[in-house]
């Protein structure tokens, strides 16, 4: 054989492998939408177009949420009350679109409204939560003394981003 078959040879060999090598760099990075590990579908409802959470019902009175927008768009939760009180404070909320937020809360019932931005109102227009978000709850959630409460513990984060954020803040999620 000649040189230049035996190099042309030699480089066809290490196509395949450069190209299993290279191959996850120039991947389109899907986010993964599955439920953080140990994060259960409880504990929450939909109900005409608004989310119910209800952490009492699947476990500790101090819950934690982890949810999801489905949708391209940024989403806004407006807390719905049935009554205010000089103490009370609104944990109204955005999502961007994509991005996964935390929610720790110790209130029997929390409702939210969903609505997008649309220009004509402050508020937006108001959309079926249950088309735009995906929720599931932390039932078993140890917190230290400083962490209880009602407060959104990460706003707009990737999925890995926001259970890391978890941990930073001495959350411990159990399984």
């Amino acid at each position: 054989m000649n040189i230049i078959s035996q190099t042309y040879l030699k480089q066809v060999a290490l196509l395949p492998l450069l190209l299993v090598v290279c191959n996850p760099l120039f991947a389109e990075e899907k986010e993964n939408t599955n439920n953080p590990i140990g994060c259960r579908n409880e504990g929450y409802t939909f109900d005409l177009k608004t989310l119910k959470l209800a952490p009492r019902s699947a476990g500790a009175s101090q819950s934690l949420y982890v949810i999801l927008n489905k949708s391209d768009q940024a989403i806004n939760l407006f807390q719905m009350r049935n009554e205010d009180s000089s103490r009370s404070m609104y944990l109204n909320h955005t999502v961007k679109g994509s991005q996964w937020a935390v929610l720790a809360t110790n209130e029997p019932l929390v409702k939210y409204i969903c609505s997008v931005t649309d220009g004509k109102s402050p508020y937006g227009k108001v959309v079926d939560c249950q088309n735009h978000l995906q929720v599931c709850e932390y039932t078993n959630v140890k917190y230290g003394l400083n962490n209880q409460g009602n407060y959104w513990l990460v706003n707009t984060n990737s999925k890995n981003d926001a259970v890391r954020a978890i941990v930073r803040y001495g959350i411990i999620p159990s399984l």
